[in-house]
């Protein structure tokens, strides 16, 4: 009778706390999907007010009429870009033609979309999991935390991509899918896309310098081929001298102009600008410790860049065994981490190349088991916390106009990526002591490992 009552007594316990369980998982998984919508609301109300602004998408269209037209591609002052990125603006302007609102709703959306396929590669990278909508057994929904979180985080980066009508997010794309097809040992493709982002947007190249360093031969190789394949195609449309001339023009007056100490440039560059020197950084604002000369402040600013390598390079020094192990992926999301940081000039929306590496070390720090004391996870997550402090609550939506210049004069983005590429090195060096296969993930109602 005893064993009865107290089997009943069990049993109705158990029942009781998995209950509790599943009201608890149900009620994060709706929470999960609430949040998920008002992203959708808020992405929905950027593609549909941003369609009817200009921004930098404006400056695209008017390289490509410039093309059209045969006239000088450097008439426009605005124009910074590549002469090959001069004749793919040709199409927008063909667009823009038939209707200026359609073609950037279009290219909005195209953005919005790319990022999605973003998140599906670099989760595929990074735990070989697929992205999906629905639960089907071992795939990541995208209502997950694991997968929401990260996007919170990034949400200020890619609002700025869309609220500018800019290319970053499209970037971002191509060089997830070199890494994707890195790894997946698919040279010419590899070869294709990054060669296509560094003939665009130039900045994606320390991705080709990564593989250089790394001895990858096929992956080099490749990219250079196709470097001449694409921008030959600059001159067949331009002929010949008229291209020399264009490349010569934009190495010499664009590519090799000193970076501007402007608050709103937060590379290392205009960081150490903004700081050494007594430069104006926009709205009346200082943050100067120095009045140094700039050229002075350029080299400082290589020596540091160049002393501070010394240490990631060591770490990265052997060739990949296997392109897709844990340390790898490290390295790429790295590699992603110094595209916008070493760039002469990074506006804030390039910083939306921080997807991985946030992606990476919040997996690492909060969703995997480890041995690490505590004492030192607690250090890492509280630097983890301090660099999205800096990077995304300092944004002007949340902190208003006026403190948000104060803190992008005062290198806030810059400094947070640096505290976010500290974070990678440490983890990188302690990674035997994780264990990504006991990674947890939500499915629709319960938790799993």
């Amino acid at each position: 009778m005893r064993a009865e009552r107290l089997g009943s007594v069990v049993y109705r316990t158990t029942s009781f706390t998995i209950w509790r369980l599943y009201q608890v998982t149900r009620r994060r998984h709706i929470i999960a999907n609430s949040i998920l919508v008002i992203i959708g609301l808020i992405l929905s109300f950027e593609l549909i007010r941003d369609s009817l602004k200009n921004g930098d998408f404006s400056g695209y269209v008017r390289a490509g009429n410039l093309v059209l037209e045969d006239k000088n591609i450097y008439a426009d002052a605005t124009n910074t870009w590549p002469p090959l990125f001069s004749v793919f603006s040709a199409i927008l302007a063909l667009g823009d033609k038939v209707s200026g609102i359609l073609t950037r709703f279009l290219w909005l959306a195209g953005s919005v979309l790319s990022m999605y396929f973003v998140v599906r590669l670099t989760i595929k990278m990074l735990l070989d999991r697929t992205l999906s909508w629905r639960n089907k057994g071992s795939d990541i929904m995208l209502q997950d935390n694991l997968v929401l979180v990260p996007v919170l985080i990034m949400l200020r980066f890619l609002l700025e991509n869309l609220a500018n009508v800019q290319i970053n997010v499209y970037m971002l794309l191509l060089s997830c899918l070199a890494m994707s097809y890195f790894v997946n040992k698919r040279s010419i493709l590899l070869g294709f896309v990054l060669a296509l982002s560094i003939s665009l947007k130039v900045y994606t190249v320390f991705i080709l310098f990564y593989f250089i360093y790394k001895r990858e031969s096929k992956a080099t190789i490749w990219t250079i081929a196709f470097l001449f394949v694409l921008n030959s195609i600059a001159f067949f449309v331009f002929g010949f001298e008229t291209a020399v001339s264009y490349y010569r023009h934009w190495y010499v007056e664009i590519a090799s102009a000193s970076p501007t100490a402007h608050h709103k440039n937060q590379s290392i560059f205009g960081f150490m600008l903004r700081f050494l020197t007594s430069e104006n950084s926009g709205d009346g604002l200082s943050a100067s410790i120095l009045s140094l000369k700039s050229e002075t402040v350029k080299y400082i600013t290589y020596g540091s860049v160049i002393l501070a390598s010394i240490f990631p390079a060591y770490l990265f020094r052997k060739r990949l065994a296997d392109k897709s192990n844990r340390k790898a992926v490290m390295e790429y999301s790295f590699v992603f981490s110094i595209v916008p940081l070493l760039s002469p000039l990074a506006w804030k929306a390039y910083f939306i190349f921080l997807w991985f590496p946030y992606l990476l070390t919040y997996v690492y720090l909060y969703r995997t088991d480890n041995q690490i004391e505590r004492v030192n996870m607690k250090f890492l997550r509280s630097l983890f916390l301090c660099s999205i402090v800096l990077t995304t609550l300092s944004a002007q939506g949340i902190v208003g106009w006026h403190f948000s210049r104060i803190l992008e004069t005062a290198s806030c983005v810059t400094i947070g990526t640096m505290v976010l590429i500290f974070i990678q090195l440490t983890l990188y060096q302690k990674m035997h002591l994780f264990d990504l296969n006991a990674v947890e993930y939500q499915t629709a109602g319960i938790s799993q490992k």
